[in-house]
């Protein structure tokens, strides 16, 4: 009997690493390096020999690991305060460690193996034991870790099938040798865009459109590509749409209750389907989108968690709209790229203030609509196109500041990620920007994110 009641312990306890398993793991690992909230993200980046594990305050259960590239993004302990997730970054020259071989890292000076993502989940073990939170060692996972993410989440996702909710970037050549994953696991990429590739689209849409008008076209599977119109380099722009389509997934696919710690998390089935459909075909201010089953007509349709989801990809998706978002917003300037990240916010706005939404363009608009995701905030019908609107249970906080070149929108995450737009009505024709919203809930139960 003693070894039947053993057995049926065993899938809900936690394994941790030994002590013996220790010198496995290579300069810059151990000690686990705890990263709290003082030190600025900027002089984070910095840091190329650390792995770091932050962990935010207050939170009794983690609910998940976001494992995050260190590199030019906006600080991602907001999205791990947000989502009540630990987090583990990984700074570049890690991706030797983890998976990925590249001849100029410089961990290749130190003379141990190429690892793989069992790097990351023994280190997870070790956490859990060490922070005396058991539920890292069997928590869900999203992570973004540069454009070699395809290949390194394929390893993670083969070892830990059952703890991926979603995962961000890649090369999209690079993506699609992986079919098994993308059919699996949600996967939102984002590239540049060029002369080359505007006329590649136009011929792909002239060759398959008429097959298709009319006709269902649901998503193939659970990818999500996007442009970083208006940025050659697209890595200043894409980690503001992975934050957000993370966000989505998140909300989709974690179960209402945490478990206690240490239990495994039993993730909601992904369901093809239930989600939304958005066409990446078209370059332009208005790519269709449709609830996946309904989809119809589209020449390269991708895949969405939900409506919400949608609405923010093809504000992303917008390439060089007219109009202009002026209150409330920060303008982007192109000279502090690499420096501040190139993103702007305003001061946080408590819920019951009043904010006042405007946007200009050269045209002459009918109606312009202020949305965050699916949900119309307000509208203005004739110039000046303002719209002024009561933060209920949603706050304007930190609003991003335009693109430049194509005028459209960056993010800026703080303590929420919905996305917002705002379009304007032209002879059919719509052009989107974003706006940033924070979405509020909290059951008097516990803390929940029901967006």
């Amino acid at each position: 009997m003693r070894s039947v009641f053993i057995l049926l312990l065993l899938p809900f306890l936690p394994t941790y690493v030994s002590a013996a398993d220790a010198p496995e793991f290579a300069a810059g690992w151990l000690p686990i390096q705890k990263l709290d909230a003082k030190r600025s993200w900027d002089e984070i980046r910095k840091i190329d020999d650390k792995i770091h594990l932050y962990l935010p305050q207050g939170v009794k259960t983690y609910r998940g690991v976001f494992v995050c590239y260190v590199f030019h993004s906006q600080d991602p302990r907001q999205l791990a305060d947000l989502w009540e997730f630990a987090m583990v970054t990984v700074p570049t020259p890690f991706e030797y460690d983890l998976g990925y071989i590249d001849k100029r890292n410089p961990r290749l000076k130190l003379g141990h193996p190429i690892g793989n993502m069992g790097f990351l989940l023994k280190y997870l073990d070790l956490a859990a034991k060490e922070t005396e939170h058991p539920e890292l060692a069997v928590a869900p996972l999203v992570g973004w870790l540069g454009q070699n993410s395809s290949t390194l989440c394929n390893d993670l996702w083969k070892r830990a099938p059952d703890r991926v909710i979603a995962w961000t970037d890649s090369f999209p050549n690079w993506l699609a040798k992986f079919p098994e994953l993308t059919a699996n696991v949600p996967f939102a990429f984002a590239w540049e865009f060029s002369p080359k590739d505007e006329k590649d689209r136009a011929a792909e849409r002239e060759l398959k459109l008429p097959a298709v008008t009319g006709k269902p076209t649901p998503p193939p599977d659970l990818r999500a590509r996007a442009n970083t119109y208006g940025f050659p380099h697209g890595i200043y722009s894409k980690y503001n749409y992975f934050a957000a389509y993370l966000d989505r997934c998140i909300a989709a696919r974690l179960p209402d209750t945490t478990p206690p710690a240490g239990q495994p998390v039993k993730l909601k089935p992904w369901k093809l389907e239930a989600g939304w459909a958005g066409d990446f075909n078209p370059v332009g201010e208005w790519n269709p989108i449709a609830p996946a089953k309904e989809a119809k007509g589209m020449v390269d349709p991708q895949w969405f968690p939900d409506a919400y989801a949608a609405w923010m990809w093809r504000a992303y998706q917008t390439a060089k709209p007219d109009l202009k978002m002026t209150a409330p917003v920060v303008e982007y300037h192109r000279g502090g790229d690499r420096k501040d990240c190139g993103f702007g916010f305003a001061e946080p706005v408590a819920p019951g203030t009043a904010i006042a939404l405007a946007a200009e363009g050269s045209a002459e608009y009918t109606r312009v609509e202020f949305r965050s995701g699916d949900k119309l905030l307000g509208t203005a019908e004739k110039a000046p196109l303002e719209n002024r609107r009561r933060q209920d249970r949603t706050r304007i906080t930190r609003l991003a500041r335009n693109r430049h070149e194509s005028g459209r929108h960056q993010i800026e995450q703080p303590r929420g990620v919905p996305f917002g737009e705002i379009s304007g009505h032209l002879a059919g024709a719509i052009s989107l920007f974003k706006l940033c919203a924070l979405e509020e809930a909290r059951a008097s139960s516990g803390r929940t994110w029901n967006r």
